[in-house]
């Protein structure tokens, strides 16, 4: 160009990418620059400018720039609020599922017993490869490489995120966690890349920064590593029975384990599908690490995990045989949630796990107890808690525990709804909105049930009318939609004692737990109490758990529906009274007079729906333990229409049952109602030991 008299605007040696753009110039101005135009030949001329000779028209350099169209469904989001918000509605009333094996899960895990290592104090353990994935799996560096690309742009506008990031992967190198791909590894065509991003947790006060790498990344066509390994089994406690457990014992406490995951090595040919790109200077070229230990983000990250503690329990069951009981049962995922009778008790379990844990290469940590005393001796012990002794009680936060808030000050529990709160100040009216608001809530043992089971019976409407996802609610509707969301606030009033026994201190001689059920055309549930007699004829009652449910849309008589109430009862009581530690006599209650002879009668005569109930109901629970209570007096009423959070909190019925549960030290009334020269008689006698 130049040879031939054209003056050029920029350098030839210089790529249109590389190029800074120094002005814009608007189209409006772009005849008052140009003056001469030259054809050079079919595709190319040279025109003239103010600035110098410009090149115009199509150029045969090669682009290598990949458009990314992303396209976000919210039907998977759904699916997702949907599957989650019906995990929780089963918990405590489906078969067992804690540590269930399918088809498969026993090769699983044979072939971790054989493969986990113990080397120079790590467990390494290998990833549970589907056959023939490994080899087919294709590399995905490209895909890897963009992601990364698009990343160093944004540490570009935000350096102080690009500090904080360099941080933790500094940390990483300096721990030993990840290392830097060596030549020969990445010479060879098998291996994976990890594209990966930030999570700002603003609720934290440490680590403020947590990275995500991603392991469903794939090639256009190809699997992900992800898809390419086994999830493994479910080796984690029931959240439901775990929750109930710690609700049992006079002292309790937490800890967690310092980046679990991140102990556990990973075998060294796994290694190499564990690449991600990385750079500690924003103008140069990435280099390859790679990951040397079990990452969060994989899929069978939490079976491995599981597996390595259960597998290091293990050698424990006779030295600590009392701490291997606790340990099998009450570790989820990376938090340890226990409780003992009493704090010398306490403090040896304690001492214990962090024995065992730290023969595995691991640090239990953030100590936390309702005891005082404890809290003391672990000062003393040198403990990690989770603050110091001097710390201010108010300042103290109360922590989840297995998703409820648990302030250990004064040993309550609750559900916090700050982020609900926040969630619903968006102030969206549309069935989408309302279905994400229900997965919200996370209410496991039905702290709630009465005020939820509105929000619940709303949606069944929206669903029942066909409204849209995002239109408009019907009137009716939204006025019911609008006075729940006001109502919300009100939640934060709500909570009860942790320990079962509150501050009795007193030896127990009865142990009982009282079932109470209901049913309406709109909804049904059951509500389980906690009844205990002490040496001295004193009596109290506690909540122990609730389950409501919508009624079918298949319409049912009352009758049936009471039925289907009184073998939620059933099936809920079975599964509470099997985890807790104390022996208890159960008793069931129902208003319903059809439910309360069906179940005490030979089902043999019945219709299939009503036999088939009543036959499971026989099956796990005694006839002769059921009963008859007037409707005043079932506190599952509450779960079979609702009511609002504030009458919730005062309603006394809730909280502790009917007033008669207390009035005898022996057991129980049961409330007959019989016919008598026509005229309905009520005869109070007792139920049997």
């Amino acid at each position: 160009m130049e040879s031939r008299g054209f003056r050029l605007t920029f350098s030839c040696s210089e790529s249109s990418e590389s190029c800074e753009i120094s002005l814009l110039i608007g189209s409006d101005f772009y005849w008052s620059l140009t003056n001469r135009i030259k054809r050079l030949d079919s595709s190319l001329v040279a025109v003239e400018t103010s600035l110098g000779w410009s090149l115009q028209g199509k150029c045969d350099e090669r682009n290598d720039c990949t458009s990314v169209h992303l396209i976000h469904s919210e039907e998977e989001s759904i699916s997702a609020e949907l599957r989650r918000f019906w995990e929780i509605e089963s918990l405590g009333i489906r078969d067992k599922d804690s540590v269930s094996l399918g088809n498969g899960d026993e090769e699983i895990l044979s072939e971790f017993d054989k493969s986990i290592s113990f080397v120079e104090g790590r467990y390494r353990v290998s990833l549970p490869w589907k056959p023939g994935t490994r080899e087919a799996l294709q590399n995905n560096k490209t895909v890897a490489r963009k992601r990364f690309e698009g990343l160093v742009r944004r540490f570009k506008c935000d350096h102080e995120l690009f500090c904080e990031y360099k941080d933790v992967i500094d940390d990483y190198v300096k721990e030993g966690i990840v290392e830097r791909s060596s030549c020969d590894s990445l010479l060879n065509s098998q291996g994976f890349y990890l594209p990966h991003h930030a999570v700002i947790r603003s609720d934290k006060t440490t680590s403020r920064l947590r990275i995500v790498f991603d392991g469903s990344a794939h090639e256009d066509g190809h699997s992900s590593l992800n898809q390419s390994l086994y999830t493994g089994p479910n080796l984690h406690p029931n959240i439901f029975e775990l929750l109930l457990r710690f609700r049992e014992n006079p002292v309790a406490f937490t800890a967690d384990v310092k980046s679990a995951f991140l102990q556990i090595e990973l075998e060294l040919p796994d290694r190499d599908f564990t690449r991600f790109f990385w750079t500690d200077n924003l103008n140069n070229e990435p280099y390859v690490l790679n990951f040397t230990r079990v990452l969060f983000g994989l899929r069978p990250s939490p079976y491995l995990l599981a597996a390595t503690l259960k597998h290091h329990f293990e050698k424990y069951k006779e030295q600590y045989s009392h701490t291997f009981d606790l340990l099998n049962s009450s570790v989820y995922v990376d938090d340890l949630i226990g409780g003992r009778n009493d704090v010398p008790d306490a403090l040896r379990t304690t001492l214990e796990c962090l024995q065992i844990f730290s023969d595995a290469g691991m640090l239990l940590r953030k100590w936390r107890t309702n005891s005082k005393h404890l809290n003391l001796l672990w000062q003393q012990e040198g403990v990690e808690t989770e603050f110091s002794e001097t710390s201010a009680i108010d300042l103290r936060p109360p922590i989840k525990v297995l998703g409820l808030a648990w302030d250990s000050e004064r040993d309550l529990i609750y559900f916090d709804p700050k982020d609900l709160l926040k969630f619903l100040s968006r102030k969206i009216e549309s069935r989408r909105f309302i279905l994400s608001v229900v997965g919200r809530i996370f209410d496991p043992i039905g702290i709630l049930g009465p005020f939820v089971i509105k929000l619940k019976c709303l949606l069944q409407d929206l669903w029942t009318l066909g409204v849209d996802w995002d239109s408009e609610l019907p009137p009716k509707l939204r006025h019911k939609w609008q006075q729940w969301s006001s109502e919300a606030e009100d939640l934060t009033e709500i909570r009860i004692p942790r320990y079962y026994l509150g501050e009795l201190d007193q030896e127990i001689s009865i142990f009982e737990i009282h079932c109470f059920s209901d049913a309406s055309k709109t909804a049904y549930g059951t509500i389980l109490y906690l009844r205990f007699v002490t040496r001295n004829n004193e009596i109290d009652t506690s909540f122990i758990c609730s389950k409501g449910r919508v009624a079918p849309l298949k319409s049912l008589t009352l009758p049936r529906l009471e039925l289907t109430a009184a073998l939620l009862s059933a099936r809920l009581a079975k599964q509470v009274s099997s985890c807790l530690k104390f022996e208890a006599n159960i008793y069931y209650w129902t208003d319903s007079l059809i439910s309360y002879y069906w179940i005490r009668g030979d089902s043999s005569g019945f219709k299939p729906y009503v036999k088939n109930r009543v036959e499971e109901i026989q099956k796990l629970s005694d006839p002769n333990r059921w009963g008859h209570c007037p409707g005043k007096d079932n506190p599952a009423d509450l779960l079979s229409r609702g009511t609002s959070a504030i009458k919730l909190v005062q309603n006394e019925l809730w909280w502790h049952g009917p007033p008669w549960l207390k009035q005898t030290p022996t057991i129980g009334q049961m409330v007959v109602i019989y016919f008598r020269f026509g005229i309905l008689c009520l005869q109070t006698i007792g139920l049997p030991l």
